[in-house]
């Protein structure tokens, strides 16, 4: 009978995104429907279900309703009305609690579908930098107002990416919070000891060093830099039989295979695309690295650090330094190299791509300016990369660390406030 009680008890909470597949954004939401789903009764809504998602609990709801850009105004508004309205159905019939949703889109149709008569709990979850992920123009300014002012909490994933909002969006404190992405560390510690395929074994035993990095393959990831520090590391006495993994799909995939061929590596950069178990990868490199234009707060560097391998990030906006330097200003920037608590940061490129945008779309007349170098930036990312290969007591302190720094970032710290959003 207590065990009936207690079901009856269970809230009812949806988790509402665009696909469930695609960066971190997405794979924070389903990941968000696993942890959820031990004291929830869970449904995971997509607008479009993909062939591919992510692994998820609760139930899988797809409203078959997929973006349509190619399409007329009329058209769109339609396709996000019609969203509207079926996200307010399904909030009446399932009578849910609270429905925390992920991006503008589904940010948008989670706002505009209503509380229910305050039933239910909306709740908005922006993923980037605000300033450098869109222009504060008064569109985009009235929209993230909106949304702060409508929705019951605008959770922002950096506390810098809180400040960004309310100093260029206009955004009130009040209507934000900050809560960091997590990472199942118990999870991970189960999966990052399994046996590799064997092409990436051989990869592995082939080179002397790995470098990896994870991320969606699109132009502000900027993996490419990563391809051209590798051809110069090789360079390197003692380094010439270093390799370079990245993992991840994407539009930039050719664009990088180019890249990688330009600069004769083919042998040396192992691209196998999207992986069920990007764990087992990162356990067996030397380095994770990660230069992006900028990102909210990256799940790749917490990842990495679970997986007990160390870290060098560029000091993008934002997340890099709330995760390896999580006792230092937030508006604090790298000058060059920075030996943080948790691994190295090191001073941020300048940020030249648009979000949605690839190498191939961009203008000819700025695909010059997208490829060069910013010399100050890649010289101390590459300092910093070639002591973390061979400096082996710093490598071994920052290895030390991990455990610590993944702790901070972890599924009871973090789900812990996520809750209590919930049962406000």
């Amino acid at each position: 009978m207590k065990n009936v009680i207690n079901e009856k008890r269970k809230k009812n909470i949806a988790v509402l995104v665009q696909q469930g597949v695609g960066g971190g954004a997405q794979r924070m939401a389903a990941n968000q429907t696993l942890v959820f789903d031990k004291d929830y009764n869970v449904y995971f809504v997509l607008f479009e279900k993909n062939n591919d998602i992510y692994e998820h609990g609760g139930n899988l709801v797809d409203m078959n309703m997929p973006p349509l850009k190619t399409a007329t105004i009329f058209r769109r508004v339609m396709n996000t009305v019609n969203r509207t309205v079926y996200l307010a159905k399904f909030k009446k019939e399932k009578k849910l609690d609270a429905v925390i949703s992920h991006l503008d889109g589904a940010n948008l149709v989670n706002v505009l579908s209503g509380r229910c008569g305050k039933k239910c709990r909306v709740i908005c979850v922006y993923h980037s930098m605000p300033s450098a992920n869109e222009n504060p123009t008064f569109v985009h300014r009235l929209f993230h107002q909106f949304i702060g002012r409508f929705s019951n909490r605008y959770v922002m994933v950096s506390k810098l990416a809180a400040l960004d909002m309310m100093k260029n969006f206009g955004v009130k404190r009040k209507d934000l919070s900050v809560i960091h992405n997590f990472s199942d560390n118990q999870k991970i510690a189960g999966l990052k000891d399994q046996a590799l395929p064997a092409a990436a074994q051989d990869f592995v035993k082939a080179h002397s060093k790995i470098i990896i990095t994870v991320g969606r393959l699109t132009l502000v990831k900027r993996q490419e830099r990563l391809i051209k520090l590798l051809k110069k590391l090789r360079n390197e006495e003692g380094l010439e039989d270093t390799g370079l993994m990245i993992l991840g799909d994407g539009p930039q995939k050719e664009f990088l295979r180019e890249v990688t061929a330009d600069n004769e590596l083919d042998s040396h950069v192992y691209m196998p695309g999207n992986v069920d178990n990007p764990f087992m990868y990162i356990a067996r490199s030397d380095v994770f690295v990660l230069c992006s234009d900028y990102e909210g707060l990256p799940m790749a560097l917490t990842e990495a650090v679970a997986c007990g391998c160390p870290v060098v990030s560029c000091d993008m906006k934002s997340g890099a330094r709330e995760i390896l330097a999580p006792d230092t200003d937030v508006m604090k920037v790298a000058d060059r190299i920075e030996y943080a608590k948790y691994g190295i940061l090191t001073r941020p490129f300048e940020n030249k791509a648009n979000a949605d945008e690839t190498f191939g779309e961009a203008k000819e007349a700025d695909k010059e300016e997208i490829l060069k170098e910013d010399e100050a930036a890649s010289s101390a990312l590459y300092e910093g990369v070639l002591q973390m290969l061979t400096d082996e007591r710093l490598a071994s302190a920052y290895k030390k660390s991990c455990p610590e720094c993944a702790g901070l970032f972890g599924v009871d710290n973090i789900v812990r406030r996520w809750k209590m959003l919930i049962q406000q």
